[in-house]
This record gives C-alpha cells, structure tokens and sequence, in this order.
C-alpha cells in the first residue's frame, strides 16, 4: 500500500509545484507576511476537499455537466486577469509599497488612537470610553486585515475550473482505479503533498521577505507572476 501513498503524493505534487494561481498568490502574502497562514490553510482545506470528492466520485459529475465548467471558466479568466492587473501595477508602481508588518502595523495603530482623540487628559470615566472605543476600532482593524487575503484565496482556489479538471477528475480518476479500499490510500498521498507544499512556499517567502521584499526584487517577482497569470488566463479561456 505504500506504492499507492507514493503514486498519490508524486501526482498531488506534479499538480501543483508549477506556478499558479495558488502558489502566486502565497507567494505575494508570505513576501507581504500578509495573514499567510490563513492564505494557507484556506488553499489546503480546498485541496482536500477537492481530492476527497473525486475520490467519492464527484469528477463524475463534472464531466456530466460540461456547461458549469464554461460558466466557471469565464468567472476564473476574469479574476485571474484582475490579479493579473495587480501584479503589473505593483511592478511599475513609482513607490513600492511597505511590505513588512512590523512597519505598517504600529501606523494602524496611530491612526486609531488619533482617531480617538490620541491620549485621554478628561475624568476618569472620559478614559474609560476612550479605551472602550480604542479596543473595539482595533478589533475591527484586525477583522478587516484577514478578510480580504482570505477572500482572494478563496476566489483562487473556486474559481479555477483547471482545479476542477485536475483534482476531481484527474485525482478522483486514478484514485478510483485502485479499488475500493486502495483510493483512498492514494487521495491521503495526495492530501499529504497538498499539506507540505502549501506551508512550504508560503512560510519560506515571508522567511525570507527581507530580501524578496527589496523594491527590485520585488518588482521583478511582481511581473514574473504578472507574465505568468497571462499565460494561465490565455490557457484557460482557450481551453
């Protein structure tokens, strides 16, 4: 059976070490040290998904209704052309943006308590209310700081039709043509390379975004993506 784990893993791993959607996206989050390991456990979660329903058989019914992949497709090339669009404009963009948190952060939080009136000089109570709103402004800075990484990993991972094509049917395919007991052995081989790959590119660009995060550097890896995001939306609205 451990042939099996490892044909499992050596497929998951073919699918997605080329540079994606996915991987490009980990890549700009982890440079940024942007909420990454939610960027991650998102990309990672939706593999398993993915791959536990072709298992079940699910690519089936992929390959039954044709007209939802064209519909997805579209949906997929016009967000990916969007990301596409961001990543050039980061690339030309005069003044690169600050990429490390430790310099945005405390910024954040000046402006919320200049937004409160900076230090409280009032009674007591006038204190209290100050530190009331303060912490509940920070609480909403924080939600809001998450929200759209996670938002553009989801649209990354639903709304590209390739994934569909190649986890549910490709995975669930080859998984099935090992029986009953044996696919399932092949989809945890193949779950497992998900769950290495994805900590791996995230966690190694914001291990080193002091360097990637150089405004050279970072410009060069912007239109790189950029070129490739151009390649995978032509291949998609031509397939």
């Amino acid at each position: 059976m451990l042939s099996v784990y490892a044909a499992g893993f050596a497929l998951g791993i073919s699918l997605i070490v080329a540079i994606g959607p996915q991987n490009a996206l980990l890549l700009k989050l982890g440079i940024k040290r942007d909420h990454v390991w939610v960027v991650i456990a998102i990309c990672a979660i939706s593999d398993i998904i993915l791959i536990l329903g072709g298992t079940a058989g699910v690519g089936y019914l992929v390959e039954t209704f044709p007209t939802a992949l064209v519909a997805l497709k579209y949906l997929g090339a016009a967000y990916l052309a969007y990301f596409t669009f961001l990543c050039f404009r980061d690339a030309f963009r005069d003044k690169v943006e600050t990429l490390s948190p430790s310099n945005t952060e405390p910024n954040k939080t000046q402006q919320i308590d200049a937004f409160d009136g900076g230090a409280p000089t009032g009674p007591g109570s006038s204190s209290v209310d100050t530190r009331k709103r303060t912490t509940r402004l920070r609480r909403q800075m924080q939600k809001s700081t998450w929200l759209k990484p996670a938002l553009a990993a989801l649209a990354i991972c639903w709304l590209n039709p390739a994934a569909y094509v190649d986890v549910l049917v490709m995975i669930g395919g080859l998984a099935n043509q090992y029986g009953t007991d044996g696919r399932w052995i092949f989809a945890a081989g193949a779950i497992t390379a998900s769950m290495v790959w994805f900590p791996t590119i995230g966690l190694s660009a914001a291990k080193f975004s002091h360097v990637l995060s150089r405004p050279a550097v970072w410009r060069g890896i912007n239109f790189g993506i950029g070129c490739i995001m151009i390649g995978l939306t032509i291949k998609l609205l031509l397939s």
